[in-house]
């Protein structure tokens, strides 16, 4: 799942320097390429509490897995890039970090906190 996250975490960083640096209009069609990526990777959340998190933060966090996919859909299906970059940058990602050490914002600022 680490790698999966990687590749999810370099894909939002390209995404989203594009869009904000270049204003490149074609971000959706680029965050479709990563939809099955994205599907496989929110799933393994939702496969059962596999972190051994307390339940209620166990349902809170399969919330906002199914939120950020719900989020991601309404995206390509609005055709809409500002509410894509808000769910990859703001609800992806931090799914992503769960799995990166190394956390690195949209901007390709590093968070030293």
């Amino acid at each position: 799942m680490e790698a999966l996250a990687e590749e999810l975490r370099r894909g939002i960083g390209m995404i989203c320097v594009n869009y904000y640096y270049q204003k490149d209009e074609e971000i959706l069609l680029k965050a479709k390429v990563l939809g099955e990526r994205i599907r496989r990777f929110c799933s393994s959340f939702l496969e059962g509490n596999i972190y051994g998190m307390e339940d209620e933060e166990y349902r809170n966090l399969e919330r906002y897995v199914i939120q950020v996919l719900e989020d991601y859909l309404d995206a390509l299906e609005q055709w809409d890039p500002v509410s894509m970059v808000d769910t990859l940058d703001y609800g992806l990602r931090e799914l992503v970090n769960i799995y990166i050490d190394k956390e690195e914002d949209c901007r390709g600022e590093e968070d030293d906190g």
